[in-house]
Formats: structure tokens, C-alpha cells, sequence
């Protein structure tokens, strides 16, 4: 049988760097964006026919929908789920609004809970399934976004509660938990400007002792824990940061 992943937010950053890992590993790899121009740029640096970039809305009923027929009608199954798809906004409670509050929760937590809940049934109908959420060190040291760390907090438990209900299905399911890695990810999200982000790193560089990290770093991990070698492994959060949970 194909294997065949999907894969929230692969268009740029992690998430492409993982889809490029799956396909170097035999994978057929679907994932979806909203964002018409990160898809052709995606497709241009993939430039493979087993990965397909979808356009949608995937916090949306339809956009979900349209990607569980599409799997469904192609493959009929789902080996891997990789939920990778977040944004970050910055502040603490006297910064942050609450329509802030309310989107981080709707794409960082909601997102992959009903995505999960979507695919579960073409997840069950494969030889073997696992999910991996992307999560965050900020889950376990507080940092400068408390809506952020608050959401990470929250997919590592959705996490552990996924792996202990769907452990009867023999479906795996564990978190990735990256400290600082080199995407861009802060200036995406309107943090910091381009021009300051190298200076940025620099400095924040300076709280891990192994230096930032890379999307390659959090990509092999991934990669490990949805192959044949982590089958024992589920209802784990993986922190991969470089020592700066321990450099506190």
C-alpha cells in the first residue's frame, strides 16, 4: 500500500521542510493552504507528483470537508496526520485582546482537534496510523506570548488524551515540542520586522546552549516518530530545543 500523510501548514517553513523529508521517504503527501502564491512557490520547490497542495481555508467546514473527500476518493486512508499549522500573537494579559485570544485558540487548538476528529475514520482504515501535533517549548517555560504558551499547553494534552483513547486502534499519537528554529516563524506573524530578525536570532541564541535549530532538527524527529522504529512510542511530548528548557 502507498503511504500517505497529511500535513496542515506545508507550505513554507517546518511544514515544507517536512514534506520534503516524507517524500524522501516514500511517502505521497497531501496538505492545504489558503495562501494561493506560498502553494505555487511550495510546488516549485517540491516539484514532485506525490505531493498536493490544496487551496483552502482549513479552519473552515468546507475546506475540511473538501480535504477528507479528497483523500477519501484518492487513497481511502490516512496513515500519517501531521498538524503543524499555528500562529503566534505577542503579550501578556494587559497586551493581548480578546479576539487575539480567540483566534490563536481557533488555529492552534480547535484546528487540529477537529482535523483529528475529520480524518480519524481514514486514519483507522490504514495499515498502520500515527498523528504528530506540532507543539512548542512555550507548553512548558513561560515566554512572551501567554496566549501561545496557553495553546501549546493545551495540544500536548490533547495529545496524551488522543493517545490513550486511540491506543485500541494501535493509532500513535505524540507531540513535537521545538525550542527557536530559523523559519522565520516571528516575522510571519508580525512579531518583529525582516530587518530585525538576524539580530533577533542572534540575541535569543544566547539562551541555548546547542545554538537556535533548524527546521531540518524538528523534521528528522518527526520523521522518526511516525516510522516503524517509534511503533512502541505514544502519548509523548518531544522536547527538541537545543538545551534551553534546561538553561533556565
Amino acid at each position: 500500500m502507498k503511504k500517505v500523510a497529511f500535513i496542515t501548514g506545508g507550505t513554507g517553513g517546518l511544514g515544507l521542510t517536512i514534506v520534503q523529508d516524507l517524500l524522501e521517504r516514500g511517502y505521497e503527501v497531501v496538505s492545504i493552504s489558503r495562501d494561493a502564491a506560498r502553494i505555487e512557490g511550495a510546488k516549485k520547490l517540491v516539484a514532485s507528483e506525490k505531493a498536493v497542495f490544496l487551496k483552502g481555508d482549513i479552519t473552515t467546514e468546507e475546506a475540511l470537508s473538501d480535504v477528507y473527500h479528497y483523500l477519501l476518493d484518492r487513497y481511502g486512508y490516512v496513515n500519517v496526520l501531521i498538524n503543524n499549522v499555528g500562529i503566534m500573537a505577542g503579550g501578556g494579559i494587559e497586551q493581548i485582546t480578546k479576539e487575539q485570544w480567540q483566534h490563536m485558540f481557533d488555529v492552534n487548538v480547535h484546528v487540529p482537534f477537529r482535523v483529528t476528529k475529520k480524518l480519524l475514520r481514514l486514519i483507522k482504515h490504514a495499515e498502520y496510523g500515527c498523528v504528530v501535533n506540532i507543539s512548542s517549548i512555550a507548553s512548558k517555560i513561560t515566554g512572551g506570548c501567554m496566549a501561545y504558551s496557553a495553546c501549546k499547553a493545551a495540544v500536548d494534552m490533547m495529545t496524551q488524551s488522543l493517545a490513550k483513547e486511540l491506543a485500541k486502534y494501535y493509532i500513535r499519537v505524540n507531540s513535537v515540542n521545538p525550542g527557536m528554529i530559523n523559519t522565520g516563524f516571528q516575522v510571519k506573524n508580525q512579531l518583529i520586522e525582516h530587518f530585525e530578525y538576524e539580530e533577533f536570532l542572534e540575541e535569543t541564541a544566547k539562551e541555548y546552549p546547542m545554538g537556535i535549530g533548524t527546521a531540518a532538527d524538528v523534521s528528522k524527529l518527526v520523521c522518526y516518530l511516525i516510522s516503524e522504529e517509534a511503533r512502541w512510542i505514544t502519548g509523548s511530548n518531544y522536547v527538541i530545543d537545543g538545551g534551553r528548557s534546561v538553561n533556565l
